[in-house]
């Protein structure tokens, strides 16, 4: 299985550069960036003191919204600096690299398993899917990078470690929703009788986020950048607010996902499931209730369901890049979007495979 796994990563990183997403250029642009003690949340790509480095920078004219300053957190960002300090500073090479976090998770994943005492080969579920090697291998999405620790965290967890917490921090500083479970783990040390150890556990999610904060907040402006722009406006493949829309209206539909949402989690956390549970339908939530859901978005999923195995869940991991489709629309003068049919057959198809489970 491994091995396989191997083979199927090699063969899209020898593979031409990706044709799906263009996001890879950015993370190399932006670690040249922090390589050279530069911010990128204050400057724009497009930004006219950055001029001479993008003339000389092969990525940049392939950087997409160049008029947005960074999204990704504080923790990314060390990477892809890094990985230029380094001299990976090619999109082949970032594949490359990422390429081999992912087989870290995999690595992760069998010991999680392993752990829960589940057969090691139900990890083929994500190792073989071709979900992950398009979307890593090929496209170059850092999800791994953030998934590893989050992974780590919950094998900790079932360890009753500490640690796990210090992992979700890594999590945290990544991809922000990588710290969830520990908000969960916190719920489960709380009802235990633990609610000094749970607030502990949370202090060291949010002292890891802040330390790898630090570097980009010197200069007295938060590492934010364009993450109120996408929160705000940015949209697509969405199910719950794309019927919501022509009802409420645009901007007061994203209010109601919102609300939705925090419903979602107040519910989850009353009813208190354990960690890894509590993430995986978390996470299931915000894919249908967010405004943006793209097709790497499903990896979040796929990585658990080798131990939670729901056919609904990985159904949707598997009809997400449906959402490619949007590629062919604007060749025949429509907008960039996927044709009107493939929401309903993305997240039908799950909804009815998830009520068939409930009913049984």
């Amino acid at each position: 299985m491994l091995i396989w796994a191997v083979v199927i990563r090699a063969i899209f990183v020898l593979g031409p550069d990706p044709a799906l997403s263009d996001d890879i250029h950015r993370y190399v642009w932006e670690g040249r960036l922090v390589s050279l003690g530069l911010d990128p949340w204050d400057l724009a790509p497009d930004s006219p003191e950055l001029a001479e480095l993008a003339a000389g920078s092969p990525e940049w004219s392939s950087v997409n919204h160049p008029e947005l300053p960074a999204i990704y957190p504080p923790g990314a960002q060390l990477f892809f600096g890094a990985l230029v300090r380094l001299g990976i500073d090619s999109v082949r090479g970032v594949r490359a690299v990422l390429a081999v976090v992912d087989l870290a998770l995999i690595a992760a994943l069998l010991a999680l398993l392993r752990r829960r005492r589940q057969p090691a080969g139900f990890a083929a579920l994500y190792a073989w899917h071709p979900l992950a090697a398009v979307e890593v291998a090929s496209s170059g999405h850092y999800e791994p990078l953030a998934l590893l620790p989050l992974v780590v965290g919950l094998l900790l967890w079932e360890r009753r470690s500490a640690q796990a917490f210090l992992f979700w921090g890594f999590a945290l500083s990544t991809k922000i929703a990588g710290a969830a479970p520990a908000w969960f783990a916190a719920r489960h040390l709380q009802r235990a009788g633990h609610p000094r150890s749970a607030a502990l556990g949370l202090a060291l999610v949010v002292f890891v986020g802040l330390l790898l904060a630090a570097p980009f907040a010197v200069d007295g402006t938060a590492p934010l950048g364009s993450l109120g722009t996408y929160a705000r406006h940015w949209g697509h493949n969405a199910s719950v607010h794309a019927l919501l829309s022509p009802l409420l209206g645009y901007h007061p539909a994203r209010w109601v996902v919102a609300a939705l949402f925090l419903g979602w989690s107040a519910w989850l956390t009353w009813r208190g499931p354990e960690p890894l549970m509590a993430w995986l339908w978390l996470f299931a939530g915000l894919v249908v209730l967010s405004p943006v859901v793209h097709p790497w978005y499903g990896l979040w999923l796929l990585i658990l369901l080798p131990v939670v195995r729901s056919p609904a869940l990985f159904a949707l991991t598997g009809l997400l890049p449906l959402a490619y489709l949007a590629w062919t629309v604007p060749s025949v003068g429509g907008p960039w979007e996927p044709p009107g049919w493939v929401p309903w057959l993305e997240y039908g198809l799950p909804a009815l495979l998830a009520l068939r489970a409930a009913r049984a």
